[in-house]
């Protein structure tokens, strides 16, 4: 499949993944809703604890991330039997991976929420939700595999329906599991977590089967193990080890952001939580069109086409920013039925108001930004992006110190480190792809 970067086609490769992670962002969002309700101390936990979980996983995240280039890169080209053997070694890498991440949550996961955590309460319950997800980390890791896989091909259906059957899942598992319905034990953030998992193992045996039945390893050449190669390994690792970075980076910047906001209290910590589920759903279409561009961007260059590299580029970018300015206006116009999902608390819905505008207006630019910098890693580039990443996050923890931990700012004023976040991103990658800088640092994918 080769691709030219018409909204036809972008819309086409975009879409799927769009209500994919449209289905996966409503299970954080139900959960949150879930446990909102249920008891503060818990939706304290999973805000902090689901973050430094994402954290550690989205590091598999990365090295997927960087295979989706190469993919996309030997589609664009023609070359299709080496897409297989890419993602063969993609998924070598990743059993070793899953292991280490699992050991991480079991023996380093404990020291971790203790230091970070001041409430006793609150690690508890944090522990026992890090525990039990920590069983669903293979079928994570694996589902990420084959979100890189389909977004590298372009074939992007099976995404959106792998997703919104886990999510079903989970909005069932979690309900029963939390509440205690059905003859079920009453769980609480125990039960949000084994459903989840339990959702996730469902999301990878339907890739599984789907992958089985459409004869993929046959039309690629995949799943042929006798060809693993060092080569391919390090290339894989080259490509993807910067992207890992500029993941841990930006995770444990926003870990960070929450845990000072911690130290000021356990109100504003519950406010935030639910600030933070709105700010994902928000960006949902964003983070969805950034991988399409991944592929799109990829796949034009390995038709040696870099003249139309940019055309495309601002193609996605029109759709992504017109979609977020829609979306932001409408939860702006419905700005209370939308708080009121997550706490029939008063309070916390009155003191929501003031940082949620201020987050609305970080959209402004977090939309842009995203697509900018997703672009420059489509390029192969990947260093490059993780240095900006780690310049501007920088600038996010100075703030975050200064009006946070040393002047305890109301939290309108806390949540503006992510505007001025996303303005110093959005800044440095207009003048990168403004100047036609990019075209100095394609990078080549193959490991021959």
């Amino acid at each position: 499949m080769q691709i030219e970067g018409t909204y036809k086609e972008i819309w086409k490769i975009a879409l799927p993944i769009i209500l994919g992670s449209l289905a996966n962002s409503i299970n954080q969002l139900i959960d949150t809703a879930y446990l909102g309700h249920y008891s503060k101390v818990a939706l304290d936990a999973v805000t902090l604890s689901g973050i430094f979980y994402f954290n550690a996983t989205f590091v598999a995240g990365g090295f997927a991330r960087g295979c989706q280039i190469i993919i996309a890169r030997y589609n664009g080209e023609m070359n299709y039997k080496k897409i297989g053997k890419a993602y063969d070694h993609l998924l070598v890498f990743s059993i070793l991976l899953s292991l280490l991440i699992m050991l991480f949550f079991k023996y380093a996961g404990p020291a971790i929420i203790e230091l970070s955590i001041d409430s006793i309460q609150i690690q508890k319950e944090a522990m026992l939700y890090i525990e039990y997800m920590n069983y669903g980390v293979p079928a994570v890791v694996f589902a990420l595999c084959f979100n890189a896989f389909y977004s590298g091909i372009g074939k992007t259906r099976i995404i959106t329906i792998a997703t919104v059957s886990m999510t079903v899942a989970n909005c069932i598992l979690g309900y029963l599991l939390i509440y205690g319905k059905l003859g079920l034990p009453e769980l609480g953030i125990k039960g949000a977590a084994i459903a989840t998992t339990i959702s996730n193992y469902i999301l990878m045996a339907i890739y599984i089967v789907y992958f089985i039945r459409q004869q993929h390893a046959k039309w690629y050449s995949a799943l042929q193990f006798n060809a693993i190669r060092i080569k391919q390994f390090k290339k894989i690792i080259d490509l993807s080890t910067p992207i890992v970075i500029q993941n841990l980076i930006g995770f444990s910047s926003w870990q960070y952001f929450f845990l000072c906001v911690e130290k000021i209290g356990e109100h504003e910590l519950a406010v935030s939580g639910i600030l933070k589920s709105i700010y994902i759903f928000l960006g949902i279409p964003v983070w969805s069109l950034a991988t399409a561009n991944n592929t799109i961007i990829s796949n034009i260059i390995g038709q040696k086409k870099l003249e139309n590299v940019v055309p495309a580029l601002i193609k996605v970018l029109v759709l992504t920013v017109g979609i977020s300015i829609g979306l932001t206006l409408m939860v702006l116009v419905f700005s209370d039925p939308v708080l009121s999902l997550f706490t029939n608390d008063a309070v916390i819905l009155k003191d929501a108001i003031a940082p949620f505008y201020t987050l609305l207006f970080a959209m402004i630019f977090f939309s842009s930004a995203m697509i900018m910098n997703q672009g420059i890693t489509g390029t192969g580039a990947t260093s490059i992006p993780a240095i900006v990443e780690l310049i501007c996050a920088f600038i996010y923890i100075a703030y975050c110190y200064y009006f946070i931990q040393l002047h305890h700012s109301k939290l309108y004023i806390a949540w503006g480190c992510e505007a001025v976040y996303w303005f110093c991103l959005a800044f440095f990658n207009v003048i990168y792809w403004g100047s036609g800088t990019w075209r100095k640092y394609i990078q080549k994918v193959d490991a021959e």
